[in-house]
């Protein structure tokens, strides 16, 4: 599944700019960081990027098109070997916005 263009906007921002390669080094491995950072420089596209989150989870729920969903946009994080790792991920990311 190729990242279509209801996620070329604000979930590419944040995966291609806050999860990029050197990402880790960035936030000291707390990928909060890194969304809190996104959600400070850029607190007008939080509804976008929470309407994408929710988009894709609705649209591609298994963990495999997901996660290539999230590759293809540019992330370089690995939320781990859970079976749901980025499915959870994503949810954590949407509760972290809609909470803060």
């Amino acid at each position: 599944m190729s990242a279509g263009p209801c996620f070329s906007g604000n979930l590419r921002q944040l995966m291609a700019a806050y999860f990029h390669q050197d990402w880790w080094d960035e936030y000291d491995g707390s990928w909060e960081a890194g969304v809190a950072d996104f959600a400070r420089r850029v607190p007008e596209r939080v509804p976008g990027l929470i309407e994408e989150i929710d988009t894709l989870l609705a649209s591609a729920p298994s963990e495999d098109k997901v996660e290539q969903v999230l590759d293809d946009l540019g992330n370089y994080r690995d939320p781990g070997d859970s079976p749901t790792a980025h499915l959870d991920w994503l949810k954590a990311i949407r509760d972290s916005l809609t909470q803060g």
